[in-house]
């Protein structure tokens, strides 16, 4: 009995690692404040894993703080769609 419950969740934790890389259609939405006082808000598509979403919000905030934009300014919201992989980019 023991080895079995092990075994279930040996197989549990294996599914729940690996929903991370799937990929799906997701609509990022982008606001940041100008240079010059406005705002930029921008909407993105991107066919991606939840893993390498991550890793790209992280290289865009980066990019963000290397032209002097704080990192507490900036918001990104992401909502996956059910979009295709060919229709992703719509």
């Amino acid at each position: 009995m023991k080895k079995m419950i092990i075994a279930c969740a040996v197989v549990l934790a294996a599914c729940l690692s690996s929903c991370g890389d799937t990929n799906y259609c997701y609509e990022v939405t982008t606001k940041f404040p100008t240079l010059t006082g406005g705002t930029h808000e921008e909407k993105i598509y991107l066919w991606t894993t939840s893993n390498e979403l991550d890793a790209w919000k992280e290289q865009y905030i980066k990019a963000k703080e290397a032209i002097g934009i704080s990192k507490d300014a900036i918001e990104i919201t992401a909502k996956r769609t059910s979009k295709s992989q060919s229709d992703c980019h719509k």
